[in-house]
């Protein structure tokens, strides 16, 4: 054992603006990046990455595993502890976290909708002012 822990095991520490969400010894976490999917073991190289909206899965001893739901955030990869600041975190089954998911990217599409639809609308006004003129 090192440090408390087992040398398969690393610290996992999940954060967000409100509270810190927990903070405990695993063995794998798979979590959503802006890149896509990654998984995480002991020892893994240091990195730092925006994160995305999604499934979070963390492995504890014995095969345990508990499903978190992650609202984008900061990942950041050290040599013994894995920092997750989230915007927010919360424990989910699987079904859930992929429906809450869900229910984020159809809010962003709605809003992008409106700022094209905004946009749109924008530019015929113009071109309509600009016709008018001549």
């Amino acid at each position: 054992m090192e440090g408390g822990f087992m040398a398969t095991e690393f610290i996992l520490e999940a954060v967000t603006p409100e509270r810190l969400v927990f903070e405990k010894p695993v063995e794998f976490v798979k979590l959503r990046t802006e890149g896509g999917d990654i998984g995480i073991l002991a020892k893994h190289i240091n990195y730092i990455t925006p994160i995305g909206a999604g499934e979070m899965l963390v492995r504890e001893k014995d095969n345990k595993e508990m499903t978190y739901y992650l609202e984008g955030g900061f990942l950041e990869v050290r040599q013994d502890k894995v920092v997750i600041l989230g915007v927010n975190i919360v424990e989910a089954t699987k079904a859930e976290a992929e429906r809450m998911a869900r229910e984020v990217a159809i809010e962003r599409a709605k809003k992008q909708k409106i700022k094209e639809d905004q946009d749109i609308l924008g530019s015929k006004k113009r071109i309509q002012n600009n016709l008018s003129r001549k």
